[in-house]
């Protein structure tokens, strides 16, 4: 086992995942340094937005990305592109010279174990547990570009 790698279960990646869905404002930086295990859980559920040697354009990624944000990644304080970029960082997703053509990719040790889980436990995307749905309010801000968090610009709320 090396540093930061943590062995689950399948059932127990899956627990994982319903003990994180009630949180809020999680940042795949700090799960990162923090907390291994739940940062590669988070991009391998990511990685399931994707079906391995596909073609994927630009805007494609990013729209599978959006629905994994407003649906099992609720609780990550981050936007599509950000986690794009892990994911591409980390070998989730391999993207061509241009930006333009990515494919899933060969991801860590770590991300892999936590994707062949998921894969194991899962014939359908995940879904959000129940306890975690957005209050009203966040629903609407997250329609209009902000993912239920406020942006602040110059001292004023956007």
């Amino acid at each position: 086992m090396t540093h930061g790698e943590i062995r689950m279960t399948t059932n127990a990646y899956i627990e994982r995942l319903e003990a994180l869905a009630p949180r809020q404002g999680l940042s795949l930086g700090g799960m990162h340094s923090a907390s291994p295990a739940d940062f590669a859980l988070m991009l391998a559920a990511a990685a399931q937005s994707f079906t391995p040697a596909t073609v994927y354009t630009e805007r494609e990624v990013n729209g599978r990305l959006r629905a994994m944000l407003a649906g099992v990644g609720l609780m990550l304080a981050v936007d599509h592109v950000e986690l794009r970029r892990w994911l591409v960082d980390t070998g989730v997703l391999t993207r061509d010279g241009f930006g333009r053509a990515y494919t899933p990719g060969v991801p860590s040790p770590a991300i892999a174990v936590a994707i062949e889980a998921l894969l194991a436990m899962t014939s359908t995307p995940l879904r959000v547990p129940r306890a975690s749905v957005m209050p009203r309010a966040a629903k609407r801000a997250g329609r209009n570009g902000h993912n239920g968090r406020r942006i602040i610009n110059e001292g004023r709320a956007a």
